[in-house]
């Protein structure tokens, strides 16, 4: 019912996870749609994040064959529909931040409904972060497995997957610091800097995913060497 306070509120709390010049740069582009409204903005933003989510996802997808040394053999549309549940992936790794930046307010909400203790606050916080960990992990463990042509368990919680998570938190952190006190790009670039910072923090983002898979894969042919026995396979010679 008052967009602006949601508005206000998101990027008050993405200061800590993205970049403040990124922030500022994502909260403006969503009270401008909010106060448009139009049907051809929104249409226009359904076919750029599906053809964005699509080229990236066809990036990872090389990244892992080439982590796991094994060559892309998939059909087309089975790549297509890959895309499309890595993208679901990367769905439950924002509603997690969403989640978490939020966590606040729904515990609020939660407590004046229930009339819970304020001790109550303090174990949502915690809670809503331990949970969003978890979404991450979980969305990075589903790119991981669907990215690379070869036969690999499923498995929740990876050392990839940890390292990547607690990485990309901390590599937020010290992009958020080091766009702020050093590299002060909006007087460098004016109005442009902050989609460099944007830019900046998304490319970051993406190599902390692919040091995951590279770890995962170091591990796996590690083990292969072993126990002597071939954990990953090739799908056309599973």
């Amino acid at each position: 019912d008052d967009p602006a306070s949601v508005i206000e509120t998101l990027a008050e709390r993405m200061g800590g996870v993205v970049p403040e010049d990124a922030a500022g740069l994502l909260v403006d582009y969503v009270d401008r749609t909010l106060r448009s409204r139009t049907s051809g903005v929104l249409f226009f933003a359904i076919l750029l994040v599906l053809g964005s989510g699509s080229a990236a996802s066809q990036a990872i997808v090389k990244a892992a064959n080439r982590a796991y040394e094994v060559r892309e053999t998939r059909p087309l549309f089975k790549i297509w529909g890959i895309s499309i549940l890595m993208g679901l992936g990367v769905t439950l790794l924002v509603a997690a931040l969403v989640f978490a930046t939020f966590g606040p307010e729904i515990g609020g909400y939660v407590r004046r409904l229930t009339g819970l203790p304020g001790v109550f606050l303090t174990l949502w916080d915690a809670l809503s972060w331990a949970l969003a960990f978890l979404v991450v992990t979980l969305a990075l463990a589903i790119l991981y497995y669907l990215a690379p042509n070869a036969e690999l368990p499923f498995k929740w919680i990876t050392p990839g997957g940890f390292t990547a998570t607690v990485l990309m938190l901390a590599a937020s952190v010290a992009l958020n610091l080091y766009a702020a006190n050093i590299a002060r790009y909006d007087q460098v670039y004016g109005q442009l800097g902050a989609v460099v910072v944007l830019m900046l923090w998304l490319y970051v983002t993406g190599l902390t995913v692919l040091i995951g898979a590279e770890i995962n894969a170091v591990l796996a042919r590690l083990a292969e060497e072993r126990k002597g026995v071939e954990l990953v396979q090739a799908e056309e010679e599973a």
